[in-house]
């Protein structure tokens, strides 16, 4: 009883190993390298400036704001001319002599 069982299992190996690391290498080489470079050439693409999008964020907010306050005299003069409605038909309405 010696080193017997041994000899299968390395023969196995010295196919194993480099059938592993070329899959390895090919996997890496074809596969996830171009997906590293295209990535990298989006981000140095994409000048993300965050000063200027928030600008821009605030310059659209104020806009919005002005039309709703816009809006809101508008509803408020809606209303007023309702509420003068509504008060002149309480009262009898006079007719000329």
């Amino acid at each position: 009883m010696g080193f017997e069982f041994l000899v299968p299992i390395f023969g196995i190996l010295i196919v194993l190993v480099p059938v592993i690391g070329i899959t390895t290498v090919l996997t890496l080489r074809f596969g996830l390298k171009p997906f590293l470079e295209t990535l990298a050439k989006e981000l140095r693409g994409t000048s993300y400036d965050p000063n200027t999008g928030s600008n821009v964020q605030i310059a659209e907010l104020s806009e919005q704001i002005e039309l709703l306050a816009g809006e809101v005299r508008r509803l408020k003069d809606a209303q007023d001319f309702d509420n003068r409605l509504l008060e002149g038909q309480g009262q009898p309405v006079e007719h000329g002599p």
